[in-house]
């Protein structure tokens, strides 16, 4: 095994994954799906879990070809110095872009349902700092930290399973089928988004110990197992609000745990806010440290974090109202389908064409 801290095990790029795609979106997934494909928000889910497959599947192919490259290196062997320059640029700009819409939306909720005294640049700090101070040691201290934080995995399903007490209505997923083809995949798209951090392969793959087939299987579990924690929250959600309720609350998962009270137990939402804070951090965690390994070398790695750190502190900080939030988010999704799907689709179909590789990756 290779002892370079640097390096990985597909066993930690498993937690890795899952960790960077946890996070808020996984509480307000079944506002958005809903909104598109009522009760056929199941099937948008798995749809947006084939498709999600289907692009990892190219990241492993493409990163096979270029198996000691990262993917701000690859831009720049297929596309040449120049516009491989300006690509890279877009996609640390994604990368900022995407972690600081992460803390703002972060810091609202926390401000909003768990500390509404606290001013908001002093949560997000908190946030940053701890994310900052993580993120300057190595790949492998992270991926550890990942795999320690999945124990609240098991913590969440395990309260879920109490809202199972609560007045539930299977009808509410029937018909299926019934919202059309074009709502469907309306819907698989807002999944696709709040799945987003998968991405994150393309920066790591160099530096983990197994490669060829053994990361395709590892990628391939991480993206069912996310898929089908998705589909379960929107599961009990759909069973247990009306298509108009779910419309009408932003964030349906949190809601649900606010039905739940017990003789020595209360506001079982906010016992699940707080534990819930720390998968929120880590994809914070995760896209810092693909937006500083996107633009530093060795010697300035720790620099490149900082002054991200800073520009997402900064994003953070900006006082929007919740329709502006919304546009912004819009704004980065929109950038999403460029840097996550339409350039690493193109990079793989121009290497094949001009058939470019460095070097080959173990099968």
């Amino acid at each position: 095994m290779n002892s370079n801290p640097k390096f990985i095990s597909n066993f930690q790029l498993f937690f890795f994954l899952v960790q960077s795609q946890l996070g808020i979106g996984l509480l307000s997934l079944p506002n958005l799906v809903e909104t598109n494909a009522q009760s056929d928000g199941l099937i948008s889910i798995m749809l947006a879990g084939l498709g999600i497959q289907l692009i990892l599947f190219i990241y492993w192919s493409l990163s096979k070809r270029f198996p000691g490259y990262i993917y701000t290196q690859i831009t720049k062997e297929v596309f040449g110095k120049f516009f491989g320059r300006l690509t890279n640029f877009v996609i640390y700009v994604y990368f900022i872009l995407t972690a600081g819409l992460a803390v703002l939306l972060f810091v609202n909720l926390i401000n909003a349902g768990l500390l509404p005294s606290t001013p908001r640049w002093v949560i997000a700090i908190l946030i940053i700092s701890s994310s900052v101070y993580l993120v300057v040691s190595d790949l492998r201290i992270i991926a550890r930290f990942f795999v320690l934080a999945s124990v609240f995995i098991l913590f969440i399903l395990f309260l879920s399973v109490l809202t199972f007490t609560l007045p539930t209505e299977f009808q509410n997923i029937l018909p299926i089928g019934d919202s059309g083809l074009k709502n469907i995949l309306h819907g698989s798209k807002e999944s696709l988004i709040s799945m987003l951090g998968f991405e994150g392969l393309l920066i790591i793959f160099p530096y983990i110990i197994q490669k060829g087939k053994g990361i395709l299987k590892t990628i391939s579990f991480a993206n069912i197992f996310i898929t089908l924690l998705y589909a379960y929250f929107l599961l009990i959600s759909l069973i247990s609000f009306s298509t108009t309720q779910i419309e009408q609350i932003r964030e349906p998962v949190l809601y649900l745990f606010r039905g739940l009270s017990f003789q020595m137990l209360d506001r079982v939402d906010l016992i699940f806010l707080s534990i819930w804070a720390v998968p929120m951090t880590t994809s914070v965690i995760a896209y810092l440290f693909l937006a500083a390994k996107s633009i530093n070398n060795e010697s300035t790695y720790k620099r490149s974090v900082v002054i991200s750190g800073l520009l997402i502190l900064c994003l953070s900080l900006i006082p929007l109202e919740y329709e502006t939030i919304e546009t912004f988010s819009n704004y980065v999704s929109y950038l999403s389908y460029v840097i996550v799907f339409a350039i690493p689709t193109i990079l793989l179909f121009f290497a094949i064409l001009l058939n470019k590789r460095v070097g080959s990756a173990e099968d």
